[in-house]
């Protein structure tokens, strides 16, 4: 086997290790207990259409939206006050599972690549 080639081989075990260690650390991710809320929470901003409205010509109304997808489709619902902190964590936390759910499919796409490129290089011709 030529240095290039042992070089090469070496370089994709090393970043098979690096991509085995990244799983490691998300694995935390998913074994946390808290409740999560699917969905975003954000300022909606409109006006009402009534003519005489000071949102008719300044300020539209605000107010904070979950929005979330249901069988489907999205669905608003305006978020009380009270629980307005309350839902900016659990959906952040939704957030961040489906991140690293996401980041832990390229991982393993990447990892079935370079264990196929280890198998075809190590595989003995007859």
């Amino acid at each position: 086997m030529q240095t290039r080639e042992r070089d090469r081989l070496s370089r994709t075990r090393q970043t098979l290790t690096r991509l085995a260690q990244e799983i490691v650390e998300l694995v935390p991710m998913f074994m946390q207990r808290g409740p999560m809320v699917k969905g975003t929470v954000y300022e909606q901003r409109r006006k009402c259409g009534k003519p005489n409205c000071a949102c008719a010509t300044g300020k539209p109304h605000s107010t904070m939206i979950l929005s979330r997808s249901q069988e489907g489709r999205t669905r608003l619902v305006s978020i009380p006050e009270g629980r307005l902190a309350e839902l900016q964590v659990l959906t952040e936390r939704y957030q961040r599972f489906r991140r690293a759910r996401a980041r832990l499919g390229l991982i393993y796409q990447k990892m079935i690549s370079l264990i196929d490129e280890l198998e075809a290089a190590r595989r003995q011709k007859p």
